[in-house]
């Protein structure tokens, strides 16, 4: 499979997310695109930007996150600790990440268990935590998988060859790989010792063989009666000779060290805390054991060699404790896994208002391991009643680590009875900035300008909270960072529960399909003449579909979290200053390298880009849509870049870029295609080349409107629709239209 083939296998995701970066990283490992596995790096890189911040000191640091005693700190690092040297030349000769990773655990246990002897709480039975590492994973399955080096966690660990869930993860690490040039090196010089050995060829071809299916060897496979076994399940848990599970091997095996450029022998590093997260897979996994369940913030720690970097990630930045090599202080180390061992699930950032179901005890003190029929629960406050929901499925999981983060689920609401009720709601969770006016003011506000048969058409919120950084008590917060505008944005936790709708594809029938869509456009203009307020983030993900009695349905325009208001000053002015939208169905002068001000007419043709896109992938009658992106349609997909670029040429006249696309089709949207969706592209082809002749000629242009080709009135000319009144008089009538 070459890559662009790769790409096409993608199901679709409007935003570079980190979902979409693992699914190139499980097929671009195989393929050993190593210049494109650094690009998706750099991509977690971009995702961090300058919302870093460096050279914590770790004292703060275990005293803020993990809750460490101050006493209990000072007594640790005055410890007289010091590594046997045995032990330090073995980790530093070693040339195989697995035999890295094994000896990283080996001084990482005594340490562990050293330091836990001179507090006195070695046989503590209320610590109910372990730390599970990869090694006894399948072997088969580690290139294929992408899990932590080593995982804090809870016991009891999973069985022997699993993995455990990073939703109970209390904090996770990452080892650094060996760079592949010292690795290719002692298999070259194996090769060549074993071509001068005829006797050893068996155990050549094991070894060579092992190398070559990333460490899929025999020696990582226990075996009851072998030595080899007791040796390699030695575990970081205190009082236990046997590890009892292990985790994946890390994936991007293609990719050396970017900081060892020469691959030579290892040499005594410099603790940097600028290179710490370079080519580092840890914000991956601190976005998934987020996106787990609702967890406010995660810890990791990269290891690099003999330097120690101690992360910690949430929605608003990252903060790195000051870099520090445990060959020289071991008791850093000693301290960093007693402290993250000992805290409990609050400290380790779970969200304390997700609970398991009422009558699990383990909710005292485990996280929440499976989210569904779990339980949220608010309290009641002076300004608001509370209420208690329990998660019946989950609609989306976020994919981004630093930003709004969106969660939705679908929830059942406690009645006054104690029971749950029979009718489902949705339930989203999301981080928007602090400035922002939230969706249910945006919609409560909608309601007051719009006319009463419009509501029907905006979602019915019946519940929210709003949780403030000092609220949810965030330690960064008691960190002293040098916080400015360029390196962090205030944000707020807010929950809102309403009326669970069906996706636009789960419509039915072609007619209604048409109903729920035309029911949008007709509410997306009148939140804009009426309201004053451009939606600006249309996609198939927030037009949805009230299913009324008698099988009738209505349309509903969903998630206003990006709306801006155009009479009011108090909405948040940096949104100008971004696109804001969902990649396959963004206008094409948004996704260009030079994007315009954000128009109504923007919005109107993401109305066209998301029929386009139902054309090639629902299937209403059955109530589903396809999962892989059709062919004619990935560059929607993959970058800004070729997302342009394929709508600069499907808005053209020329008639080529329509053969590809009709010939993929469903056939229920065989006649919408030729009645609206060209009808619809002609459109918006005549105000683009009408502007260009403008800016060749020299002459003005309302770019608003295309001098008035695209505007609501001729959008539903162009589809032969005749739009409602309202019942108000003279509502199309006028000169202000857009």
């Amino acid at each position: 499979m070459d890559l662009p083939q790769a790409i096409v296998q993608f199901p679709a995701r409007q935003r570079v997310s980190f979902t979409i970066l693992r699914l190139f990283k499980w097929i671009l490992t195989d393929l050993g695109y190593e210049e494109t596995l650094l690009a998706l790096f750099q991509q977690l890189e971009n995702e961090i930007g300058t919302n870093i911040h460096l050279g914590v000191d770790l004292s703060k640091f275990s005293q803020e996150v993990w809750g460490l005693d101050k006493e209990i700190f000072d007594k640790v690092l005055a410890m007289p600790m010091a590594l046997e040297k045995m032990d330090v030349e073995k980790y530093r000769e070693c040339t195989k990440d697995d035999d890295l990773h094994k000896s990283f655990l080996d001084i990482s246990g005594q340490l562990l268990r050293d330091v836990s002897k001179e507090l006195g709480d070695e046989e503590n039975e209320t610590f109910t935590d372990t730390f599970w590492d990869r090694l006894l994973q399948n072997p088969a399955s580690r290139s294929r998988q992408s899990v932590p080096d080593v995982v804090n966690t809870w016991k009891p660990l999973p069985p022997a060859g699993a993995t455990p869930s990073l939703s109970t993860a209390k904090s996770v690490f990452e080892l650094k790989r060996i760079p592949r040039e010292k690795e290719k090196q002692e298999e070259e010089d194996i090769e060549e010792v074993d071509e001068k050995d005829e006797e050893d060829a068996d155990v050549r071809d094991g070894a060579v063989r092992g190398e070559e299916d990333n460490d899929d060897n025999d020696e990582s496979k226990p075996t009851p009666s072998s030595k080899k076994d007791a040796d390699s399940q030695r575990s970081l848990d205190i009082g236990v000779s046997k590890r009892t599970a292990s985790t994946l091997k890390r994936s991007f095996d293609s990719v050396k060290d970017a900081d060892d450029e020469d691959g030579g022998s290892p040499k005594k590093q410099r603790c940097g805390d600028e290179t710490a997260l370079k080519n580092s897979l840890l914000p991956l996994y601190a976005t998934d054991a987020m996106a787990s369940s609702s967890r406010y913030y995660v810890v990791g720690v990269v290891v690099d060699r003999f330097a120690v970097t101690v992360c910690y990630f949430d929605r608003f930045l990252v903060t790195c404790v000051a870099s520090f090599s445990f060959e020289e202080e071991p008791s850093k180390l000693a301290l960093t896994l007693y402290a993250m061992n000992r805290c409990d699930r609050l400290r380790a950032g779970f969200d304390p208002h997700l609970q398991p179901a009422a009558d699990n005890e383990s909710g005292k003190t485990r996280p929440v391991e499976n989210i569904i029929g779990s339980i949220f629960e608010y309290p009641d406050t002076p300004s608001s009643s509370g209420t208690c929901l329990r998660v019946s499925g989950v609609i989306r999981q976020p994919d981004e680590l630093i930003g709004r983060a969106t969660a939705v689920y679908k929830v059942r609401r406690r009645l006054a009875d104690g029971s749950f009720s029979e009718e489902e709601y949705v339930y989203k969770l999301s981080w928007p900035s602090k400035t922002r006016l939230s969706e249910i003011e945006v919609v409560e506000i909608l309601k007051e300008r719009l006319p009463k048969d419009a509501h029907d058409h905006l979602p019915d919120v019946t519940f929210t909270r709003t949780l403030t950084a000092e609220d949810l008590k965030l330690p960064w917060l008691r960190l002293g960072l040098d916080l400015t505008s360029d390196n962090h944005k205030e944000r707020v936790l807010r929950g809102m529960m309403g009326k669970f709708y069906h996706k636009l594809w789960e419509a039915g029938s072609i007619e209604n399909f048409k109903r729920a869509w035309l029911d949008c456009v007709e509410c997306l203009y009148l939140a804009r003449k009426l309201g004053k307020v451009l939606h600006r983030d249309l996609s198939e993900s927030n037009l949805m579909v009230l299913k009324c009695l008698g099988g009738e349905v209505k349309g509903v325009l969903n998630d206003w979290d990006m709306a801006k208001f155009l009479d009011r000053e108090d909405d948040d002015p940096s949104t100008d200053e971004h696109r804001t939208g969902t990649l396959p169905f963004m206008a094409f002068n948004l996704v260009i390298p030079k994007p315009s001000p954000h128009w109504f007419r923007h919005d109107l043709e993401s109305l066209l880009w998301i029929l386009l896109w139902a054309a090639l992938h629902y299937n209403l009658e059955e109530g589903t849509r396809d999962a892989v992106t059709h062919p004619s349609l990935r560059d929607l997909t993959t970058s800004l870049d070729a997302n342009w670029r394929f709508k600069a040429a499907f808005l053209t006249y020329s008639p080529l870029p329509l053969r590809e696309i009709r010939a993929g089709v469903k056939p229920e949207f065989t006649d919408l295609f030729e009645e609206w969706i060209e009808p619809l592209r002609e459109l918006f082809v005549d105000g683009m080349m009408m502007n260009r002749r403008c800016n060749r000629d020299g002459k003005d242009c309302d770019e608003v409107t295309y001098n008035g080709i695209v505007t609501f009135k001729s959008f539903m000319e162009a589809i032969k629709v005749t739009p409602r009144t309202w019942g108000i008089p003279n509502f199309l009538a006028g000169t202000d239209d857009f």
